[in-house]
């Protein structure tokens, strides 16, 4: 390639600059209102089974009797936990809290726990019992709050030391009204001063571990100024994972390029990000930086788009109204128009790569997704999987030319793969299936493609199904000579322009939730033609 990158973009690779604490981001507020929820939940449903099975051993006693265990089963103490430890679940449950929120109801939850657990020396019917009852609470809930809890260890020592100040000064009070014991008071203070430093330093240490361990995690997650949140997807050269940008707080995509790939593989990934850069249409999925890993893996960082792909949409939800595939494909036709223009062809053209967007003003924004095989016309610099001799794209999407003489595939072979992804859109069913992909491969060379309306069943307009079967014609100079030819026999079928904001408003209403979370098929083995295909000619010849 000629053309250099400006410098600024690789700024990713290099040393990140000062960046805001991962613990005061969005995930990790969620993390901590989510994990502090789970400690009220865990300690409300400990409390649920403690009190009955303890006050069942006592019901046993013949000296106690059934109505003083159930008296102790609904005492002060065990209704206190369960409002303490309730209120600390729901509030975490209900709503998004705030960071201060979250703070202000970790600290009173465990201040209020120290208190109500320190009452136990006063309604025990033996204080000193009481006290080791109180004492084992203690050491168990600290010791289970730096378990779950995302805390520094300044944090859990100063809430540790503020719950069990709070136990120490009942132990105080508690001994002046104490029953017989082997140990005199001041004995029995500083062995439970000696159990309470225990629980401050246990819980102070765990989470000091614990919260370096997830340091570790996060910063062995990070490129750059970029924390990877979750993997996404895997695509045939790297891995997509959700990103966070650490200063911009904004979501985005980031693509990494595997381990295992060898230098061509680098150098095809190093061109599609180089040759997709220059792509700026509203429906091309944009870059916003790329760089190097501290071991040397190449990635990018692209746009996240929230939505479905074109794959998803039909697999959900089958067919879809003529006036919608319109209004699909004329935004792809317009990706295509700029990529043409300056020499690019996508090449693999399918429904997995077709984004659909809902977005505020245009809920039905198409993207077009993965440049992995984009090659350059008229370059002969490329490396050798964008030569002649080797056939690529998806089998269901790809033209007769990239078949039979692949080194001939022009700007029309995309229009063909656009062209199928139109029928697949109307009919809800590929315009050629096989059992294999030498049989799907075979019928793009010889097979007419049946008319949408044979193939659908039912009445279709006859000039968008006349258009599609245009781009599905053999022979590359009987199809549209160009994607904006395409666009305007689009635009001319009666049904242009008749998707409306509201209908895709509704549409997405109706079954956002359905296609967001349908499984792609694009994974699926038994399914043959779905994945992109690479095969050298000239070596499989030989």
């Amino acid at each position: 390639m000629s053309e250099v990158l400006p410098p600024s973009l690789g700024a990713a690779a290099g040393p990140a600059a000062p960046s805001v604490s991962s613990s005061r981001t969005e995930d990790g507020r969620a993390l901590l209102q989510e994990r502090l929820g789970l400690f009220g939940k865990v300690c409300f449903l400990i409390d649920i089974l403690y009190y009955p099975l303890f006050h069942l051993a006592i019901v046993l006693d013949p000296q106690v009797g059934l109505q003083a265990a159930l008296e102790g089963l609904f005492s002060y103490e065990a209704l206190g936990e369960y409002a303490v430890f309730g209120c600390i679940w729901l509030l975490c449950r209900t709503g998004t809290r705030s960071w201060k929120a979250l703070q202000a109801i970790e600290t009173v939850g465990v201040l209020l726990m120290g208190a109500v657990v320190s009452s136990w020396p006063f309604v025990h019917p033996y204080p000193v019992a009481g006290i080791y009852e109180m004492l084992l609470a203690l050491v168990a809930l600290l010791s289970l709050r730096a378990i779950l809890v995302p805390s520094s260890a300044r944090r859990t020592l100063l809430l540790s030391g503020g719950a069990c100040g709070i136990g120490m000064l009942a132990t105080v009070v508690a001994m002046q009204h104490r029953d017989a014991a082997p140990l005199s008071p001041i004995s029995q203070v500083l062995l439970a001063l000696c159990w309470f430093i225990v629980a401050v330093a246990f819980s102070t240490v765990a989470s000091a571990v614990i919260y370096g361990l997830r340091k570790q995690v996060r910063d062995a997650r990070k490129l750059g100024q970029y924390t990877l949140l979750q993997r996404l997807g895997a695509g045939a050269m790297g891995e997509v994972y959700l990103a966070s940008h650490a200063l911009l707080r904004r979501r985005t995509a980031i693509k990494l390029l595997r381990a295992d790939t060898d230098g061509q593989g680098l150098e095809r990934f190093e061109r599609e990000v180089q040759l997709t850069s220059q792509l700026t249409h509203p429906n091309t999925i944009a870059i916003y930086d790329y760089g190097r890993t501290a071991d040397g893996l190449f990635y990018y960082v692209m746009e996240y788009l929230e939505g479905v792909d074109l794959e998803g949409l039909f697999t959900a939800t089958g067919p879809q109204p003529p006036a919608r595939v319109i209004h699909i494909l004329r935004q792809v036709c317009g990706a295509l128009e700029e990529a043409h223009g300056l020499g690019l062809l996508h090449r693999d053209i399918k429904p997995a790569n077709l984004f659909l967007c809902r977005r505020r003003g245009m809920p039905d924004l198409v993207k077009v997704l993965d440049f992995g095989l984009v090659k350059q016309l008229g370059n002969s610099s490329d490396v050798a999987i964008s030569q002649g001799s080797v056939i690529t794209g998806t089998p269901l999407y790809m033209a007769p030319e990239a078949i039979s003489t692949p080194e001939a595939v022009d700007a029309r072979g995309d229009l063909y793969s656009l062209g199928a992804v139109g029928y697949a859109l109307l009919t809800g069913t590929h315009a050629f299936k096989g059992r294999s992909v030498v049989e799907i491969c075979a019928h793009h060379l010889h097979t007419p493609p049946v008319p949408p309306e044979v193939r659908a069943g039912r009445e279709l307009p006859k000039d968008l199904c006349d258009v599609l079967l245009r781009c599905l014609e053999k022979k590359p100079e009987a199809r549209y000579e160009s994607a904006r030819a395409l666009r305007m026999a689009l635009d001319a079928c009666a049904d242009a322009g008749r998707w409306t904001e509201e209908d895709a408003e509704r549409w997405w209403m109706a079954h956002g939730v359905e296609v967001e979370s349908a499984r792609s098929r694009r994974e699926d083995p038994t399914l043959a033609g779905t994945q992109t295909l690479m095969a050298d000619l000239a070596s499989r010849a030989a």
